[in-house]
């Protein structure tokens, strides 16, 4: 069972892969919305039953805690399974009391395309390239908006939301969301960075917050509503694979804060149900999924980036994706920068986002307090979280 329909195709690539290999194992693919995905996984494991193998992100410590997740350890021992395939952060994400639940899926990647034919068509030279910074990106918007004719139109988006575009100016500026137990919003950097995003969308140049519960970046960036826009690698797919000429979309990395592209990362894994009455044929498909094989295929069906870091992994999946110029190039500067994502790495806030987003962003952005209310009330919220 999975969450999202634009890494569907991806995944039963794989999963083909391995029934073709298996032909005794039938394998069957349930695609369910991500707003549903837990409520309906969460029933059907509280009846003893459940998909035999499972997407889990960073609310596996709730599964692995309820009983709900199978180790793996015995099974990577036995086939001699090295983890060294995959980045340590993203293993660890997954080990519980020294014990392995979740073989690493995949790792996020935030980056920035544009829409060259946009900018053609609007008269904008001035283009995002590698080495822009965060006046640059304004000046280019900026200009952008001079052009534009459509009130519907706007120059960007920018992911605005406390987690991760919020979290990753923090970062970027050399703040902390989280320390020692508590929240650190309360900075300069915490101050600083929920400005930086208010000046955006008060200046115009990313949608009003209040209205984009529902927009999409990809969606805006193939219909030119927008020239450009940051954008997770589990969507780069639908740019990918778009009926559109070669060269129409871009990537940079995202513009440098304080000499800093400090990214958020994640990453999935799949795990084992502990009630699974095939549990040697569930380890089977687990393992081929996360093996350089399975992660190819994955990638050339059009799932996000692999967390299998296998040369011929990573070529497969930037030649899935060619269609978008400058891929590689922007991936090896951000995959450097990257940082485990505030609610990855302390799960406990995951809880609490929804009413950050509810009682503190949305009224900041709204005009209704200001940036060093916002972040003190972010704060309260954040260290009331951790220590419960």
């Amino acid at each position: 069972m999975i969450w999202d329909p634009a890494q569907k195709a991806g995944v039963q690539k794989a999963v083909d892969g391995f029934q073709a290999a298996n032909p005794d194992v039938k394998v069957s693919l349930e695609q369910v919305p991500e707003d549903q995905y837990y409520t309906k996984l969460d029933a059907s494991l509280g009846a003893g039953e459940g998909p035999d193998v499972m997407w889990q992100s960073s609310r596996a410590p709730v599964y692995v805690e309820g009983g709900a997740l199978e180790p793996l350890d015995g099974y990577i021992e036995k086939d001699k399974v090295s983890m060294d395939a995959y980045p340590d952060k993203l293993v660890n994400l997954y080990k519980f009391d020294g014990k392995q639940y979740g073989m690493p899926k995949d790792q996020d990647v935030w980056s920035v395309v544009y829409n060259a034919a946009v900018f053609k068509k609007l008269g904008v030279t001035d283009v995002p390239t590698a080495g822009w910074t965060w006046e640059d990106m304004l000046r280019i918007a900026g200009e952008i908006k001079a052009k534009q004719t459509s009130s519907a139109d706007v120059p960007m988006y920018y992911n605005y939301d406390f987690n991760r575009g919020v979290g990753s100016l923090i970062h970027s500026l050399g703040g902390t969301v989280v320390k020692d137990g508590n929240g650190t919003v309360s900075s300069p950097q915490g101050i600083k960075a929920f400005e930086m995003i208010k000046d955006l969308q008060d200046k115009k140049l990313i949608p009003p917050v209040k209205d984009s519960a529902d927009f999409k970046g990809t969606q805006s960036l193939l219909s030119g509503s927008i020239a450009m826009a940051k954008v997770p690698s589990w969507e780069l797919s639908l740019l990918a694979q778009a009926n559109v000429p070669s060269g129409t979309f871009h990537m940079v990395p995202q513009p440098s804060v304080n000499g800093s592209r400090a990214t958020d990362t994640n990453g999935l894994s799949y795990v084992m149900n502990a009630n699974s009455k095939r549990k040697d044929a569930a380890w089977k498909l687990i393992k081929y999924l996360t093996s350089a094989e399975g992660a190819r295929l994955h990638a050339e069906g059009g799932a996000s980036m692999p967390a299998n870091v296998s040369p011929d992994v990573k070529a497969a999946y930037y030649k899935a994706n060619s269609k978008i110029d400058g891929m590689q190039e922007a991936f090896d500067v951000t995959l450097k920068e990257n940082y485990l994502r505030t609610t990855t790495e302390f799960p406990k806030i995951r809880a609490v986002m929804p009413e950050i987003e509810s009682t503190v962003a949305g009224p900041y952005y709204a005009g209704s307090m200001s940036a060093a209310e916002a972040a003190s009330k972010a704060d309260a919220i954040l260290t009331r979280s951790l220590k419960q």
